[in-house]
């Protein structure tokens, strides 16, 4: 079985081997890092840096450079501004469910789980609804390990035609205008922005298919659905392969000795499963230990906070609206840098 049908084994024997290079599934080779507290480490340790490519994006940098750049961009992404949507996303979500009323057997992906985010992250960012397709495709195409040299080309030069063709308005892209580095930030932020999101809602809402009891504790007690968001991110996050890193000088992890200029994969996925954190990792249970599904330390995820508010906000209306709802055939699962579904069919009303 692939790691991208299950990942379960791969996890497993990561946790088991600690710290050593690896034939990666993405093709690499790569010191893996799958112990929840070595991931921790790892994550914080200032020889382990992010800079694995060239170009200045945000997630590819390192204080200082990275906090200058991140200040700005989290300050778009403020709580207040975040929490203030909540209203909108309800209405996004409820629009794109009342099409599942009349349907006897609906694609979760392509009718509820990828509209949604989408929409919300082009309306915060101000990005045009004439452009979603093509951003949407675009996305595809950058996490697609097959296209994404040309992919991040053809995304980069969108942006840069959409910074010199927008008016301004009340909208993140207006505000970061004249902040450096504004084209790969704004491949980041829309890429980011919406399909993590996309597979949180995907793989949580399969997992919750396959537990009827977690299903029917959640339709009987709504109040619940926030501790299991955070438990569809420890069980199945999206970034579950991992997030790169390069070793600037021997780092000890585990015991072991990484070399200088050695690549790194910090396995956020395997953490998330480690039994010396978690009893029953592999289970959905409500109630667990914080997880590292949005990373830890400086890169922590700036989108946290809405990819969160989206997710409680779509399980507790499908949940509302369709407590019946089954899995209609097994789903198909993507190749890709993000772990996601390809089709996801469900029946709303057995």
């Amino acid at each position: 079985m692939s790691f991208f049908s299950d990942p379960t084994p791969y996890f497993d024997q990561w946790r088991a081997q600690g710290p050593e290079l690896t034939d990666t599934p993405d093709g690499q080779q790569a010191w893996v890092i799958a112990r929840y507290d070595d991931a921790v480490q790892a994550l914080s340790h200032p020889a382990l840096s992010s800079k694995v490519i060239p170009g200045g994006m945000l997630n590819h940098n390192d204080p200082p450079e990275h906090t200058q750049l991140r200040k700005p961009v989290a300050r778009a992404f403020s709580t207040r501004r975040v929490e203030a949507l909540r209203p909108r996303i309800e209405q996004i979500t409820n629009d794109l469910l009342d099409a599942w009323e009349t349907e006897d057997e609906v694609d979760v992906i392509d009718t509820f789980a990828q509209p949604l985010p989408i929409t919300v992250i082009c309306e915060l960012l101000g990005v045009p609804e004439r452009d979603r397709d093509e951003v949407r495709a675009l996305t595809a195409e950058l996490l697609d390990p097959a296209t994404i040299v040309e992919a991040y080309g053809k995304f980069a030069a969108y942006v840069q035609r959409l910074l010199e063709t927008k008016e301004p308005g009340d909208d993140v892209i207006t505000e970061l205008r004249d902040e450096p580095n504004l084209v790969s930030t704004l491949v980041l932020l829309i890429t980011a922005g919406h399909e993590t999101t996309v597979q949180l809602i995907g793989n949580g809402l399969l997992a919750l298919l396959r537990d009827p009891g977690m299903k029917r504790t959640l339709v009987d007690d709504p109040i619940l659905i926030p501790d299991a968001v955070e438990e569809f991110l420890r069980h199945d996050g999206p970034i579950s392969l991992g997030v790169p890193r390069v070793a600037t000088a021997d780092v000890i992890i585990g015991g072991v000795t990484i070399p200088k200029s050695s690549q790194v994969t910090v396995s956020l996925g395997a953490a998330n499963r480690d039994p010396s954190r978690y009893s029953n990792p592999d289970v959905l249970q409500l109630g667990r230990d914080p997880h590292v599904a949005f990373g830890h330390g400086v890169h922590y995820c700036l989108g946290a906070r809405l990819a969160r508010i989206e997710a409680e906000i779509a399980f507790g209306t499908l949940l509302r609206r369709f407590p019946e709802l089954v899995l209609a055939a097994e789903p198909e699962w993507r190749e890709s840098f993000i772990r996601g579904l390809a089709s996801f069919r469900v029946r709303p009303k057995p």
